[in-house]
């Protein structure tokens, strides 16, 4: 038995104590998995947890979840929830029709079988919630630590093409590289069977990840760029995200939108993405931006609230002028306004604009 000292860590987590306590008398063979393992090998936070449970029947599992009030994700599955655990029997998994859901399920007890149906290695580690025993079948300790992502099981990986979107996600999460195998063979994977919500939900999951630049090289790599975006990446735009500084969900977009010259409502329409990522193309771009116009934008909204505000000398700028965090609203006497309709609009534009430079010229 394999007790490393990560494993014991995690076995002696105290939100695990629960679900010990429910299955002590019915099994020592519970094991904690998936990507609940590989956070906290990494250090990172978990609220959630996967956990996977041996030497129990199916029928005996139903009863016991259904006296502690777990809810049934899915009969066929053998997936309950309680609280923020996942619990489960381990499952075998094969292709059975079209579609991300197209598998059939069964039953098995034994993990090294189970630990074959996850996607890449960093994904099958196992650890004994009581015991600490690591079981490392595939190596995702080893290619975690070499920030290597790499296929468990090669020969049914392709069988549900939603991986290749999550491996873009976890490249551009977790700051990985892609073995040269996997690589390969995700390139062979068509996605045309996904859903367009599918996709979309993997898409929103990179658009707010740290590594961005790493997923959309990913992207290129595998030929994605042009199929999602309808546009090649070139080395000039993955310069261009790797040196922004905004953590808004709809950055990306953004800057491929200005960068391309893409038509924002019709690509938002054509990945279904919802309405909040209208900014993309709705607020204003500028490779070069001017205190005069960024005056203007601040007429407009707070400038931390623009998209464009991704540099620290547009961040300083922005604080310079008294602007960062409210909008810039004059003093204007409306009732001076004789015009109506268009002309009156025209005119407070007029007043604005002059506004701006007065205050630009007291300032300097």
């Amino acid at each position: 038995m394999r007790v490393s000292k990560i494993g014991y860590q995690i076995s002696q987590n105290s939100d695990l104590n629960e679900i010990k306590n429910l299955l002590s008398n019915h099994t020592k063979r519970a094991y904690l998995v998936g990507g609940s393992v590989r956070d906290l090998i990494l250090g990172i936070g978990s609220k959630d947890y996967d956990i996977e449970i041996y030497d129990i029947d199916p029928i005996e599992f139903d009863s016991i979840m259904k006296r502690c009030g777990a809810t049934g994700v899915g009969k066929s599955y053998f997936v309950y929830k309680l609280k923020n655990y996942d619990l489960s029997l381990p499952r075998r998994e094969s292709k059975s029709g079209f579609g991300h859901k197209g598998f059939s399920v069964e039953y098995c007890n034994d993990e090294l079988s189970a630990s074959l149906r996850r996607d890449f290695t960093m994904n099958s580690i196992m650890v004994n919630i009581f015991s600490g025993e690591v079981l490392d079948f595939w190596g995702g300790i080893g290619d975690l630590r070499a920030k290597r992502l790499k296929v468990t099981n090669p020969s049914s990986f392709s069988e549900d093409s939603l991986r290749v979107l999550r491996a873009v996600g976890f490249v551009s999460r977790f700051n990985l590289s892609c073995e040269p195998k996997s690589l390969r063979l995700m390139r062979e994977i068509d996605i045309n069977d996904l859903s367009l919500n599918r996709i979309s939900m993997e898409l929103e999951k990179f658009f707010v990840s740290k590594f961005q630049r790493l997923g959309a090289e990913l992207l290129r790599e595998l030929n994605l760029d042009k199929r999602l975006f309808g546009v090649r990446f070139d080395d000039g735009f993955l310069g261009l995200i790797s040196s922004k500084i905004s953590t808004n969900k709809a950055s990306f977009l953004y800057y491929l939108i200005n960068y391309y010259d893409i038509n924002g409502k019709e690509l938002l329409s054509s990945l279904a993405l919802p309405n909040s990522y209208s900014i993309s193309y709705k607020q204003p771009f500028f490779k070069k931006i001017s205190k005069f116009n960024m005056m203007k934008i601040a007429l407009d909204m707070p400038l931390s609230n623009w998209l464009g505000l991704d540099s620290k000398a547009r961040i300083k700028m922005a604080k310079d002028l008294g602007i960062y965090d409210c909008k810039f609203s004059p003093h204007i006497d409306t009732t001076s306004i004789k015009a109506t309709g268009k002309a009156y609009g025209d005119e407070l534009k007029r007043l604005k604009i002059k506004a701006i430079k007065e205050y630009l010229s007291d300032r300097n």
